[in-house]
């Protein structure tokens, strides 16, 4: 019996190695069309996350508590690299870094101001084009057979455009301006070949410590 499962073994080995392919010329899978790329999330995108202290037990297994101050907070933001450099790398850091306190200080007061503009554009256009054969006057009678009719005979032509144009601009303004104390970076990493990830983060401990290290060295 085990002989005869090794034998089949041996033969289906054989069979999967008969049905691969030689390899022939560049590989079709390294090199993908512009119109068949697709954008493919590899990370879970993150935002505000906040801790924080228990002041006493609410439920029967503790896991549940009342809300007291808050512990820390941390906050995630990525950035492109457009490349694979040592440089853009740092750079993309930088920038990533930069983001996620763009995003704390946003969430901790952001001002925003709304305005709409309505522009109203009339413009109006008179066009006049006179063909005159014979001179016209007000008392002279003109006379006209029945086969002038269809002639080109003496015409005027009186053109009046009028066009109106109406735009309604909205303009939204978003600024978040202060200090950020006791915030540092936990978290940095390449999430992927061109994009990398910076998470910050507040807590009571770094705010003590930066207070601290700001009334020794001023």
């Amino acid at each position: 019996m085990k002989l005869a499962l090794i034998s089949l073994a041996i033969a289906t080995t054989l069979v999967a190695c008969s049905s691969i392919k030689p390899e022939s010329g560049l590989d079709a899978g390294q090199i993908t069309p512009i119109n068949a790329q697709k954008l493919a999330t590899t990370f879970t995108r993150k935002g505000v996350k906040i801790e924080w202290n228990c002041n006493f037990p609410t439920g029967i297994l503790g896991s549940s508590c009342s809300k007291g101050d808050i512990k820390s907070i941390e906050v995630t933001a990525y950035a492109p690299s457009y490349g694979n450099s040592e440089v853009n790398r740092e750079n993309a850091f930088n920038i990533a870094s930069m983001n996620a306190k763009a995003k704390l200080r946003r969430f901790i007061n952001e001002d925003i101001s709304t305005t709409e503009v309505k522009t109203v554009l009339s413009k109006n256009v008179e066009k006049a084009n006179d063909r005159i054969k014979n001179r016209i006057n007000a008392d002279t009678e003109v006379a006209m057979s029945d086969t002038d009719i269809d002639k080109e005979t003496n015409w005027a032509v009186r053109e009046n455009a009028n066009d109106t144009v109406q735009s309604l601009t909205e303009n939204i303004r978003v600024q978040a301006q202060g200090i950020l104390r006791g915030v540092y970076a936990v978290d940095e990493r390449v999430v992927d070949r061109q994009t990398v990830q910076v998470t910050i983060r507040w807590d009571q401990d770094s705010d003590r410590a930066s207070q601290l290290l700001r009334k020794k060295f001023q």
